[in-house]
């Protein structure tokens, strides 16, 4: 049965592919796994960042600020 997931082709330096060949061989699984744990947590990583960037901006500036019992009661 076919994957509904996309296939995305990469290519990277022997060294990339080494390191991430251990990586697979010490969780027991494959290369492609291990390469997508990574990229999703990569993009956590960005997004977070963004997020804390936005956040920083708004607590800079001098707008109304509302309690966080406010929002939540």
């Amino acid at each position: 049965m076919p994957t509904l997931k996309k296939r995305i082709n990469i290519t990277v330096e022997d060294k990339i592919f080494d390191q991430l060949r251990i990586v697979a061989k010490k969780e027991n699984t494959s290369v492609a796994s291990v390469s997508y744990a990574l990229l999703e947590r990569a993009l956590e990583l960005k997004e977070d960042l963004h997020f804390s960037t936005v956040g920083e901006d708004r607590l800079k500036n001098k707008h109304k600020k509302i309690k966080h019992k406010d929002i939540w009661d």
